[in-house]
């Protein structure tokens, strides 16, 4: 439906777009009902980064679908469109590629050896974008098209040395333009499956020979391609000389293989996030010792209370989790407001296989698992994990860290904890707490801290 062509020259989703995604989420809400959340991942690419007011249409668009819906960056959904290419090829594959794949509204370009993406890059020009500026009312014309491909070509520029300084044995290309370039290449060219330099010369001059995009039919592309396809092809033609690409082999597979790839990983227990938080843990020269004794005191105090806190909610504990992993992350900055430091590293940072709203949320706990921690600060809070979840995952969080604060073993720690809405018990040992006189003080302040977001902690032994 080209959601990208529904952004007005303000780049706010105009109400006609709306409706129309809100009519096609709603049709598809209605085949997907009784598909289990943890089977299902629904993404959203260039134009819910882009529109403006995409916050106040997210809502409706999950509730048409009846899923949640994650906003990925455009670095991640590269390495999503790489996976889903290299899951293509054999096996054993281990060569050097670029994948290219040109989007409505961005174009994703990565480099790699075999499943691994070296260079990935997300550029902001696609099909529908440049078909609009350079090719309005669907006049085509020589000077339109010099004009388009210098755009892409600019776009292009700022990182093409890189990639050629990588370097590759073969290009494979994916999306609708690229598919649609290919199958025009066999029709005029009689080359199959690729698209050669020669090849992209010939229908270049067959698209200029035309005057309107409707024209195009005759050249073998399909009604609904015609329209955005001059834009497109002004990528492809850039992409080839800037990268000095001779020929693209053809992928049937691209961005929605991809996400379904990643998935099944994730249900394999080979989630790409996991060893995203591992990659961090060590950039920054996490104490990692101290970081999986937090790990695993929070995680034994989720276990306890999921049931009462978190039902309905299966991704919580694997959120918990990884910020338990990289809460010190901002230590390496700074020790004054490290947790903003981090933060700050974790809602901005390239995360391979984390959403947008994963990386608020996951900010979200470091930045509160110290200090403050007030009804004010929270009004801040805007992901789509529900404040009062968040609040609750920040709560074990915090008591983790805090039960840890001397860096050590705590062979003798024990801890039982029960809660009710907004009461939390935490049960120790006997005569525990009068053997650690500074932890039952943190647990003072704790109180005290709790009480500004509406918690009340209540310590036994």
């Amino acid at each position: 439906m080209r959601f990208g062509g529904g952004l007005d020259a303000n780049s706010y989703l105009t109400p006609q777009a709306q409706k129309r995604a809100l009519n096609c989420l709603k049709r598809f809400g209605e085949r997907l009902h009784n598909v289990p959340a943890t089977n299902l991942r629904a993404v959203g690419t260039n134009t819910f980064r882009k529109a403006k007011n995409i916050r106040q249409f997210l809502p409706e668009a999950e509730n048409s679908l009846g899923h949640t819906i994650e906003v990925i960056t455009g670095r991640e959904e590269a390495r999503l469109i790489y996976e889903s290419v290299c899951y293509g090829l054999s096996s054993d594959n281990a060569e050097n590629q670029l994948v290219v794949d040109i989007g409505g509204g961005s174009t994703e370009i990565i480099a790699g050896i075999g499943h691994s993406p070296h260079l990935v890059e997300s550029l902001y020009i696609g099909c529908v974008s440049l078909s609009k500026a350079y090719f309005p009312n669907g006049r085509i014309s020589q000077e339109r098209m010099n004009r388009a491909e210098q755009a892409a070509q600019l776009e292009i520029r700022a990182v093409h040395k890189q990639y050629l300084d990588h370097g590759w044995e073969k290009t494979l290309g994916c999306s609708g333009t690229i598919r649609a370039i290919g199958t025009a290449n066999e029709i005029l060219n009689g080359e199959s499956g690729v698209i050669s330099r020669d090849g992209l010369k010939k229908i270049r001059k067959e698209i200029l020979k035309r005057k309107h995009t409707s024209d195009l039919l005759e050249l073998g592309f399909d009604v609904d391609r015609c329209e955005v396809l001059p834009g497109g092809f002004a990528v492809v033609s850039a992409l080839f000389e800037l990268l000095e690409i001779e020929s693209i082999e053809v992928s049937d597979l691209a961005l929605r293989e991809g996400v379904m790839y990643d998935l099944l990983g994730r249900l394999r227990n080979e989630d790409a996030r996991e060893s995203t938080v591992q990659s961090l843990t060590k950039q920054w020269s996490v104490d990692r010792a101290h970081a999986q004794r937090v790990q695993a005191t929070a995680l034994n105090l989720f276990d306890q209370v999921k049931n009462n806190w978190f039902k309905g909610f299966p991704e919580t504990r694997n959120l918990l989790s990884w910020a338990a992993l990289v809460h010190e992350i901002g230590l390496t900055i700074a020790h004054a407001k490290y947790h903003e430091h981090g933060a700050y590293l974790l809602e901005n940072s390239d995360m391979a296989g984390f959403s947008r709203s994963e990386q608020t949320a996951l900010g979200a706990l470091v930045r509160w698992h110290r200090r403050k921690f007030s009804k004010t600060a929270l009004r801040a809070y805007n992901s789509q994990l529900p404040k009062r979840i968040m609040c609750r995952l920040c709560v074990l969080l915090r008591l983790a860290v805090l039960l840890h604060r001397p860096r050590t073993d705590r062979p003798g720690l024990s801890v039982v904890i029960k809660v009710k809405k907004k009461s939390i018990h935490i049960t120790f040992p006997p005569d525990w707490l009068n053997q650690h006189p500074l932890t039952r003080a943190d647990l003072i302040q704790e109180k005290l801290c709790l009480q500004e977001a509406g918690f009340q902690l209540f310590v036994s032994t």
